[in-house]
């Protein structure tokens, strides 16, 4: 990805803007590992990156401290977001999240003055938007909790869960900050507030369904008109005006529309499994497979957003038992695996690049745009499932 943006002096407060660039973005399913290459600029071109990467342009701009000195997070994007915040605290790192941003919103995160030094953010677009889902990160892996509130000071604890990780951004603050900062998520049309917040309706109308057109900031007619609709329909007055109310509803029947669609695992046993997938290249050329997902027993995890549009997929899986590793039985097609976080498409050669080859099992979906695949203790019995077969 690519981005393009100029540092603008302030007055008040020291800014750090980042740029994404929509037409490429990063394919991370939801609870997937993610991968980011992480490229940061000041005043100075940036190389396009693409492909399973992040392209994040910092702009620190220094100036006088505010009157009431804070860290806050601004959404200047299209997308409603959920963001996080890493920073020490009595000599230990902790981190903190989910902030929900709607398009056009800034909140304040920390309430005091900021103290020099390191920080650590990370934003990604809620599940209910269409497409490739977007995160706005940098190289730092840290500890997140996946579907609630947190605040972790262990970051040990997901050192084995890779979907628990998210990988920040650093800043550095620095002494004559005055004890103020924001942190701007910021898209390639550079929006203000104002045109994020009607950018972020008109996304949301359209990953509901409605035809708006471009997603440009602009409130024209066609946008008016399709908001008035969805206002109408849901109970929400007869006018267009666009506020919290509309915005938090439009959110949530997009992520509960998200909900309904995809690709799940879901672990039956009594013992952990570690999953991996395997699914059709976004340019329809061949397939790429990715893991781990660590299931814990009677857990579930989404590996592919969205709805299904293509067959087959293919599923591998170990169980650990106390002793030994059982691997999903009933395999027929190779690909590669590593025994850490991967991604790796099916035209590698395995052990020339420093994979493995473990065999996948086929899963046909007979069109549907959702399936969830069960991993039973059954499954990893080789002599049993190759009895059935």
């Amino acid at each position: 990805m690519s981005g393009n943006a100029s540092a603008k002096l302030s007055q008040e407060k020291r800014t750090l803007r980042l740029i994404t660039d929509l037409e490429c973005s990063t394919t991370r399913p939801v609870h997937s590992p993610r991968k980011s290459l992480p490229l940061s600029r000041q005043r100075f071109p940036l190389a396009p990156l693409c492909a399973l990467a992040l392209t994040l342009v910092a702009l620190p701009v220094f100036g006088l401290s505010s009157a009431k000195a804070e860290y806050s997070f601004c959404n200047k994007t299209s997308y409603a977001l959920s963001a996080a915040l890493g920073f020490t605290d009595e000599g230990e790192l902790l981190t903190r999240g989910w902030w929900r941003l709607r398009p056009g919103e800034c909140k304040r995160v920390i309430s005091d003055a900021i103290a020099p030094g390191k920080y650590f953010f990370y934003a990604e677009a809620i599940p209910g938007h269409r497409g490739e889902l977007k995160t706005w990160s940098g190289d730092r892996p840290l500890c997140v909790q996946n579907d609630s509130l947190f605040t972790l000071r262990d970051q040990s604890v997901c050192r084995e869960t890779p979907q628990r990780q998210r990988n920040f951004m650093t800043v550095d603050i620095a002494q004559d900050s005055g004890g103020n900062h924001t942190t701007e998520f910021v898209e390639e049309s550079n929006f203000t507030t104002y045109q994020a917040q009607v950018a972020g309706v008109q996304r949301l109308l359209s990953d509901m369904g409605f035809d708006i057109g471009k997603v440009d900031g602009a409130f024209g007619a066609t946008t008016k008109s399709a908001l008035r609709q969805y206002r109408r329909s849901r109970g929400l007055g007869q006018d267009g005006v666009i506020d919290n109310d509309v915005l938090d509803s439009l959110i949530a029947e997009a992520n509960d529309q998200d909900s309904k669609l995809g690709f799940f695992f879901c672990n039956k046993t009594m013992l952990p499994v570690w999953a991996a997938f395997a699914q059709p290249t976004d340019d329809a050329e061949g397939y790429h497979s990715s893991g781990w997902w660590r299931l814990e027993s009677d857990t579930c995890a989404k590996v592919r957003r969205g709805a299904l549009t293509a067959d087959p997929y293919y599923v591998y899986g170990i169980m650990q038992a106390e002793d030994q590793e059982l691997t999903l039985a009933g395999g027929d097609t190779s690909f590669c695996v590593t025994a850490v976080q991967f991604d790796a498409r099916s035209d590698t050669a395995c052990a020339e690049s420093g994979y493995d080859a473990a065999m996948f099992r086929r899963i046909d979906t007979g069109g549907e745009e959702a399936w969830t695949f069960e991993f039973r203790p059954e499954q990893f019995n080789q002599d049993l499932v190759a009895a059935d077969q």
